[in-house]
């Protein structure tokens, strides 16, 4: 077994991390909502042909820390093809709470079938439906009550 150069790794870990805190910032100034622009309520990162954390921008904490749950859910229910995109909220499969939306996007390369790798986004929504504004109903004891499962 032959051992990264620490160099070559080093430079290669700050470029992929670049790449996904330029995903944020690409996110946040094409954005119109305060959340995203004030609050800097959303997270980026990319990760491996097998869902697994290449990189991750240093955006919203608890979004980054489950976000893997929801790329691995998202690449074990679909079979992606070149041009998909994944869209889920749901809190069982890796979501905080429903009006963080999250999105992955499969990356192909040519001459291959399956994805070289993916890009993830969750973001933060005022309101994604449900009983009250803000997706925020305090009393429901339904989570399809709650507010819009993306599932």
């Amino acid at each position: 077994m032959s051992l990264a150069d620490p160099v070559e790794l080093a430079i290669f870990q700050n470029a992929v991390h670049s790449i996904a805190e330029e995903m944020g910032a690409s996110a946040s100034a094409h954005c119109a909502i305060a959340q995203h622009q004030e609050r800097r309520d959303y997270s980026c990162a990319i990760f491996d042909s097998q869902a697994r954390v290449i990189a991750m921008g240093d955006h919203m904490p608890v979004h980054l820390g489950s976000m893997p749950m929801s790329v691995q859910a998202a690449v074990a229910a679909i079979a992606f093809a070149p041009g998909d995109i994944a869209i889920l909220n749901d809190p069982f499969a890796g979501g905080t709470h429903l009006p963080d939306i999250t999105m992955v996007l499969p990356v192909f390369v040519p001459g291959r079938d399956q994805a070289a790798f993916y890009v993830s986004n969750r973001a933060h929504h005022a309101d994604v439906g449900g009983t009250f504004a803000g997706s925020m109903d305090l009393q429901t004891k339904s989570f399809k009550r709650a507010s819009g499962s993306l599932q």
